[in-house]
């Protein structure tokens, strides 16, 4: 199964504190798992804003995370930006969660979120 996890659950998998359901979809080795590049910069920003810590320092954490042999960064294409255009107008109006929900789409995999906003919109499977 390809899974894009959305930006809080990249934190919470970093905390080891995701749902076991969720836990076992993460270390199960058939799941594809993706991190859309727009995560990078939120994991950035909110770390810049002080709204999140890294006790290890973000240039650890950043660097671990993408080098992460079960994770893949989704990098931004001209079919993304296509898949974006076309269901932005869908969604909130959050650029980072449109992107998060268009990179899914595009790989047809799904997103593991619990955004409720996502969720609502019904453009892509949940887990």
């Amino acid at each position: 199964m390809k899974i894009v996890l959305d930006t809080p659950i990249v934190v919470h998998a970093a905390n080891d504190d995701l749902e076991p359901a969720r836990k076992r979809l993460l270390d199960d080795p058939s799941s594809e798992l993706f991190i859309s590049a727009v995560t990078l910069w939120e994991l950035t920003k909110l770390v810049e804003l002080g709204r999140l810590s890294m006790p290890d320092g973000f240039d650890r954490f950043i660097r671990g995370l993408c080098a992460h042999p079960r994770y893949a960064i989704a990098p931004y294409d001209a079919e993304l930006m296509i898949t974006l255009l076309a269901t932005a107008k869908k969604m909130h109006g959050d650029p980072a969660d449109q992107i998060i929900v268009a990179t899914a789409m595009r790989l047809d995999a799904a997103l593991m979120t619990n955004d409720a906003r996502i969720r609502r919109a019904g453009l892509t499977q949940i887990v």
